[in-house]
């Protein structure tokens, strides 16, 4: 059994395939992203669940080489 608290399994084999080059983003809906990127839509409705939420829930299952933060965001949580 899983031990982790992701249950999305799109999420989940994204994180378990990540390799030390890879770059995963974490965006709201706003961020544009290519046609080609492979994406994982999380939204239930809008700001649900809020970015912090996601990255906690992440945090827990990967361990980033690196990690950057747009100066809004930073500015607003606190925390990086």
């Amino acid at each position: 059994m899983k031990r982790g608290h992701i249950l999305n399994a799109d999420l989940n084999y994204a994180i378990a395939s990540m390799g030390h080059l890879d770059l995963m983003i974490v965006c709201d809906a706003g961020f544009p992203i290519p046609e080609s990127a492979w994406r994982i839509d999380l939204a239930l409705t809008q700001d649900v669940p809020d970015l912090e939420t996601v990255l906690t829930a992440i945090s827990t299952d990967l361990l980033p080489n690196r990690f950057y933060a747009a100066e809004r965001w930073r500015r607003t949580t606190h925390r990086c």
